[in-house]
Parts: structure tokens; sequence; C-alpha cells
């Protein structure tokens, strides 16, 4: 195994744990406890692989999840700045100033602009979720990356994680793989975007010191489905963005958007039969 993916599955737990945990005070023990570094070399590593310091990472993600609840939810300001991990409105706004440019209320006020700004101008048709669906809970086997919106680089990720489920001697064509998209082109200054590969293990008796576990909990989506190429799949999410979003009741959460591939190469042999369902979290 290369150095870089041996640090970046040592990384994977607190990765995944910052995510989980960013709005709340995190301390050096939890992180230590997660990856076999102290905290000084633990910040070494990430910022070698991340490109941030860890610090930088979870303001990046209160300033990020706060921007998802200004464009989703109708919660106010302080509401939101109390959920995200700020003490006060005050500092709150400066940081999401300095983040994106303007304050979180001349944020909200552009939403329909930010939601059109990359759908391409054409009569807007209706557009229609498949299902609302409530989702058990799951538990995965996953592995993380920075991925691109184009899924240039997805198989290849997709071919080297499923040949280590293998090797770890999972069933994997008769269990659901899934993919956690944490960071949204309409969120997030990067056209780059933090992916979990996960493959639902729920059912199957597995030790969690010989496998990367993580749990989801339960949540329920409005279910889109995606035919064909995943190089096509931006225009679906344009549709979703720029037409559903801003007429439907529901109110969408602020938690990660998921894939779930239906038919893919492992059982289908033609790109143009490939079926991802895109489900979009939504509140209550």
């Amino acid at each position: 195994m290369e150095t870089i993916e041996y640090y970046k599955q040592k990384l994977q737990p607190v990765v995944s744990y910052i995510r989980t945990e960013y709005a709340n005070k995190i301390s050096v023990a939890e992180l230590e406890a997660l990856a076999p570094y102290s905290y000084r070399n633990l910040q070494r590593v990430f910022k070698a692989l991340f490109g941030e310091t860890i610090g930088a990472f979870v303001s990046r993600l209160k300033v990020e999840n706060g921007a998802k609840k200004l464009l989703y939810s109708s919660e106010g300001i302080k509401e939101i700045a109390l959920t995200v991990g700020y003490a006060d409105v005050a500092s709150f706004s400066k940081a999401f100033k300095k983040y994106y440019g303007i304050s979180p209320a001349r944020y909200r006020s552009k939403k329909e602009a930010i939601f059109l700004s990359n759908h391409k101008k054409q009569k807007a048709m209706p557009f229609f979720e498949d299902t609302i669906v409530v989702e058990p809970a799951k538990t995965v086997f996953y592995t993380s990356f920075r991925s691109d919106y184009y899924h240039v680089d997805l198989d290849e990720k997709w071919k080297d994680f499923i040949a280590e489920a293998e090797e770890l001697q999972l069933p994997v064509n008769s269990l659901e793989t899934l993919g956690i998209i944490w960071d949204e082109p309409l969120i997030s200054e990067y056209i780059s975007y933090q992916y979990d590969a996960c493959i639902d293990i729920t059912d199957l008796p597995v030790s969690k010191e010989k496998f990367r576990i993580k749990e989801l909990p339960a949540q329920r989506y409005a279910v889109f489905m995606h035919s064909g190429s995943y190089q096509r799949i931006d225009d679906t999410y344009d549709k979703i963005f720029s037409r559903w979003m801003l007429t439907s009741d529901w109110e969408v959460s602020e938690q990660p958007f998921v894939e779930k591939y239906l038919k893919h190469e492992g059982n289908t042999s033609s790109i143009h039969e490939y079926q991802t369902a895109i489900y979009i979290p939504l509140k209550g």
C-alpha cells in the first residue's frame, strides 16, 4: 500500500468523527483515540493530506453547514449560528462573511439565484421526486476520498474499494452500495468534494477491528432516479436544485446527499442501463 493511502486510511475515523461532531467541542484526547498518532503528528499528517489544519476543517464545516441551513431551512440566523457551533450571531456572521464574502442574511436573500446559477436557461418544466421514503439506520463498511463533481475518477476509486472488500471476504455482489456526498457544489468553494464509498453490512456479523465501520442514522429522503452515465448525473442535480427545491413543500435537511447504485458496472455490461437513486435528506 502506498504511504499516502496508508495515512488516509488511518485518518478516516478522525475525519468521520469530526464531520459528526464539528458543532461540539472536540478534545485532543478524542482525536488521539481515533488515530495512532500524538495530536501534533495528527495535525501534521492531516495538513499534508487535506491541505488544511484540523481547526480550519472544523471552521469550514461550521460555515458550510450554516450555508446549507440558510438555503434549505426556514430557521432563524441566530438558531442556525448556535446549531452549527457558534456562540452568537456576530461570530457566525464574521466567519461566514470571511468565507463567502457576504453576510448570512444576504446569502439567504440570494437563494433563488444560487439554485438557478448552474441551470441552463430554458423553460422550467416541473420536476418531481419518485418517492418519499424513510431509510432505516444502517451499518456500513466505508472508505473516504476526494473526488470531483463529474465522477471522472469514481470508477477507479470504487474498483479499489471493491477489491479491498473482496479481500475481506464480503459478498459484494449481494450487498447494497452507496455513496455519501459531503460537500455540495452549491455550498463548497471547491469543485472537488469529500465522498464516502459505502457497502451496507447491517445484517453481517463483522468485526469492528477488521473493518472500517460507521453507523448511518435513520433518515427521511426524497428519491430521484438518474439513468445512464455518471458523467451526466450533474444534469439531474441541476433539475433538483433549480426546479424541485424551489417549488417543493418539503424542507431539505442539512444532512449529506446519498447516491444508491442500483445498476452499475458490477451487474450490467451497458453504461446506458446504469441506474442511480439520488436521496435528498428531508426534515421531519
